[in-house]
């Protein structure tokens, strides 16, 4: 069956058609008999008869139409429910791939920290073998300065024996007559000969020594040497463990970069489901809204009188106005009894007691329903007038409102006080009152989110798209 509401109409407006046509045919010939024949109670019995079809026929019309439209709001918030439901489901599911992607980066950024460890001690080790090095080279450069003295000190005492060999040479050429002759004793000559032999034997000994100590310099000299291959060769393996570990830390950056970016993809998307279903919610709380719509002259007027109030600038109070429910046409729905977390009905009844309402009558936001795996829905609802104040929340805010504005007590529902209260809460973040853009930013994301606000800046996006709206419409004013 067609439910749409032009059809529901026009096959109504068709019956109507037909049945004042059918009521048109009768009355002709009932006149016609009434001139005739008949007295006047035959045409007041018609004429009221007539009557009474007519009201009927209108009020069974306009029933039907009345049933028609709140059938299609019906299924419209059911299609946007389905909707809303179906881009939760997947934030959950971009939630669940986030937090996998927060554990995967934090775990690389710990075999990170590990490799960084790791490069250090390999770096302090490097360090380390090349102070031997530098060290081994060093006493190997000495050793050669002393082998290059010995070598320097057998090169002078060989000469110096050669020249002495060449003079026992030249005396072995004289005779024995000759070198007696020449002495003046022969005493003498015979000193002379065991001076030369004692001598002899000494220059011996010291060629022998210089030569074993040489000996010895060349052998440590080789040995440092030998030390110094093993730690070139210890230098060259701890640096090829240095590489290897820079080579792997690169590797896991790759992995966290990579991690980073889908996580960055990832919060993006929910960013934007998020912001849908925020849409979606404002959509649905339209549909459902008992709210009456405010004047924006009234409401800007209202503004500028809180933004004297509270130092919160103009704009930026409609901009939330605006966004959270539509200047003061969104104000919920719902009732506490069926909307509103039971906690909070304690708080909501005093208020209304203090304002004398009825907590009954009072319009509140009506709860989200987001669907479990059971198909149960979940959350709660329970906002507060144009401003959207939770009791607990309004009743932290109360004396302030009070204070400023002189209502005792302060109503959630009526303007000024909304405001007052809004302006109050944004005027917390620092540079609000300084009417700093980004601290404007801030403040309306905490708006929403509170602690958690740097997930929902999309929320600050759209009150300053607003804002800076209504600042060129206050401009021109």
């Amino acid at each position: 069956m067609n439910k749409d509401p032009k059809y529901i109409l026009r096959i109504l407006f068709a019956k109507i058609t037909i049945i004042s046509f059918f009521i048109s045919y009768s009355e002709v010939p009932a006149a016609n008999k009434n001139i005739n024949t008949n007295n006047n109670s035959n045409v007041n019995t018609n004429t009221n008869s007539n009557s009474n079809s007519n009201v009927n026929t209108n009020g069974n019309t306009n029933a039907a139409i009345d049933n028609a439209l709140l059938l299609k709001r019906q299924q419209e918030i059911e299609r946007k429910q389905e909707q809303l439901n179906s881009v939760r489901n997947k934030i959950n599911t971009y939630e669940k791939r986030s937090d996998i992607l927060e554990n995967k980066a934090d775990t690389i950024q710990n075999m990170l920290s590990s490799l960084d460890n790791e490069i250090r001690s390999a770096e302090d080790a490097l360090n380390k073998t090349q102070l031997d090095l530098n060290n081994i080279q060093l006493s190997i450069s000495e050793k050669e300065h002393e082998i290059v003295l010995k070598e320097d000190d057998m090169d002078k005492r060989r000469k110096f024996l050669e020249e002495y060999m060449r003079k026992l040479n030249h005396l072995d050429k004289k005779s024995s007559l000759e070198i007696i002759l020449e002495k003046s004793r022969l005493t003498e000559y015979f000193r002379e000969i065991e001076n030369i032999i004692s001598f002899e034997d000494r220059l011996r000994e010291l060629l022998f020594s210089l030569k074993n100590d040489r000996t010895n310099l060349l052998s440590e000299k080789y040995v440092m040497e030998d030390q110094k291959s093993e730690q070139v060769a210890l230098f060259a393996m701890q640096e090829e463990q240095r590489l290897e570990l820079e080579n792997n830390r690169k590797d896991r950056e790759a992995l966290l970069a990579e991690a980073q970016l889908e996580q960055g993809k990832i919060q993006e998307l929910m960013d934007k489901g998020t912001e849908v279903a925020s849409r979606l919610s404002a959509e649905i709380n339209a549909l459902q809204s008992l709210g009456t719509k405010i004047d924006f002259g009234a409401a800007l007027e209202e503004a500028k009188t809180v933004s004297q109030l509270t130092g919160v600038r103009a704009a930026l109070l409609l901009g939330v106005l605006k966004v959270e429910s539509n200047m003061g046409n969104n104000v919920g729905g719902g009732r506490y009894t069926n909307d509103m977390n039971p906690a909070q009905w304690d708080r909501f009844k005093s208020i209304c007691s203090e304002l004398g309402y009825d907590p009954k009558d009072r319009p509140v936001s009506r709860k989200p329903c987001y669907r479990d795996s059971s198909g149960n829905c979940g959350g709660w609802g329970g906002a507060m007038g144009p401003a959207q104040f939770m009791p607990s929340t309004w009743m932290g805010y109360k004396d302030a409102v009070s204070k400023v504005t002189g209502h005792n007590p302060p109503d959630p529902w009526n303007l000024r006080d909304a405001l007052t209260a809004m302006g109050i809460k944004l005027s917390k973040v620092d540079g609000v009152t300084s009417h700093d853009r980004t601290a404007e930013h801030k403040a309306a994301s905490i708006y929403l989110a509170g602690g958690n606000w740097s997930r929902f800046t999309w929320y600050g996006d759209r009150v300053l798209k607003f804002a800076d709206k209504y600042e060129e419409a206050i401009k021109n004013n």
